[in-house]
């Protein structure tokens, strides 16, 4: 069975309404006693009850209880008096025989107990009005408060995205490739030219795509640029020529990459080299 959807379907309502019959009764109460959370929901309803009950309570007007009691009075069975006569007589009128044979006979107003029923079933009504209402504005307010924290957590998201974009200049469709969930972050660490130095490469695979953040790589001479490269089957293969100005440490896109078992950042002459100058490599990182 599933303990959630017995929850959410209503039986508890009805079972702190007092509006199931002692079978249903029953089996709530059986579902509350194995089940820890069919309980506690339970109760949760009956809080809910009692506290919408006491912020709506209304202390009847003084006049009522004269008027409750001046109705009693006048519905109760009249006595026999002499005529003229306000003495009572003790005795008890008897239904004449045609009166027993189904004459029409005047009913009177209603009972007292046809009034306390009334009275009761207007109760009950009261009771599950206030309690669907305070149902609903309890799961109104729940949802209302998940929206508010997905809002909050969407903008917050966007503002991230926001910061992001102006910190690294990446359009939308790079930003979406650099976090995709094929891309590979690679880290470059400084070898004995440059320990210092440090540079993150992020491939994808799937898409070849290749991208640089440079965190730390000395300024080159006007006449020399970075160059990065992919080592594919043993063999070095350009991936681009890095730019130093004005935006050195943004994020930059590189040459598409096919297959790579290692990057690296040489230092060539300016335009690039055909093959890496292997004593000007400043920083290196395997997959």
């Amino acid at each position: 069975m599933d303990i959630q959807e017995y929850i959410t379907s209503g039986v508890l309502e009805l079972y702190a309404t007092g509006l199931l019959t002692p079978p249903e009764k029953a089996e709530v109460d059986r579902m509350a006693a194995l089940y820890p959370e069919v309980k506690a929901e339970l109760d949760a309803i009956s809080d809910t009850l009692d506290t919408y009950a006491q912020l709506h309570a209304v202390k009847p007007p003084a006049y009522l209880k004269e008027k409750i009691l001046r109705e009693i009075e006048s519905n109760s069975a009249p006595e026999i008096t002499n005529a003229g006569s306000s003495v009572d007589s003790g005795f008890k009128p008897i239904a004449s025989d045609s009166a027993k044979v189904g004459s029409p006979v005047n009913a009177g107003p209603p009972t007292n107990a046809n009034t306390s029923w009334w009275a009761m079933a207007a109760t009950v009504l009261l009771l599950i009005s206030a309690g669907l209402n305070f149902y609903f504005y309890r799961n109104w307010q729940t949802t209302e408060s998940r929206y508010q924290v997905a809002l909050a957590t969407q903008n917050q998201f966007a503002r991230q995205v926001k910061q992001v974009n102006q910190k690294y200049r990446l359009t939308a469709a790079e930003l979406a490739s650099i976090t995709n969930i094929h891309t590979q972050k690679v880290n470059l660490k400084g070898v004995s030219k440059s320990p210092a130095s440090s540079v993150v490469v992020y491939w994808n695979p799937k898409t070849k795509d290749v991208f640089v953040k440079v965190a730390d790589l000395p300024t080159p001479p006007a006449n020399r640029e970075y160059q990065l490269w992919a080592l594919e089957n043993g063999k070095p293969v350009d991936a681009g020529m890095l730019r130093t100005q004005p935006d050195a440490t943004a994020v930059q896109r590189m040459k598409t990459i096919n297959q790579a078992q290692a990057f690296a950042i040489t230092l060539e002459p300016k335009g690039g080299s055909k093959n890496p100058t292997m004593a000007e490599m400043y920083v290196m990182g395997q997959i």
